[in-house]
């Protein structure tokens, strides 16, 4: 794989792995503010899931389904979900792979952009879904001060 490949596969198990804390979070949710907050992991792991499928195609059409390999998708989600087994409150723990999440997009961005990959459309849907992932973390913010 080159560099673009390797990055997009990165940015595909990223999304993965967000996908799951949230949907884990949706599950494991108790507490005074239990229905509040199953309901934000739901809305959260919906939106990553469309997030997710909207980059995987778009990385297919650019790069080829290289990037999409299963064991290399396995082993990266496998890594990104084990910086974040300590995190035993799930409102934590999304935020932080959130906030992750969007510091490997600038870094994506300028490595598209540096090899002369960054076409309108992949910087149209980086930027899209860093929105999305934005307002995750105001959310997941707001859950926090209740």
């Amino acid at each position: 794989m080159n560099k673009c490949q390797k990055t997009a596969a990165v940015y595909i198990a990223s999304l993965k792995a967000i996908y799951f804390i949230h949907q884990q979070n949706h599950w494991v949710t108790n507490g005074v503010n239990f229905y509040g907050n199953h309901q934000l992991f739901q809305r959260l792991y919906e939106s990553s899931l469309k997030d997710l499928d909207l980059a995987a195609e778009k990385f297919i059409g650019l790069f080829g389904s290289e990037c999409l390999d299963l064991s290399v998708q396995n082993k990266l989600v496998y890594e990104i979900l084990e910086k974040f087994k300590n995190e035993s409150d799930p409102i934590q723990s999304s935020l932080k792979i959130e906030l992750d999440f969007l510091k490997f997009s600038k870094y994506a961005y300028t490595c598209f952009e540096q090899e002369e990959e960054l076409t309108l459309g992949l910087d149209d849907m980086i930027m899209a879904i860093a929105s999305s992932r934005e307002e995750s973390v105001y959310l997941l913010k707001q859950a926090l001060n209740n």
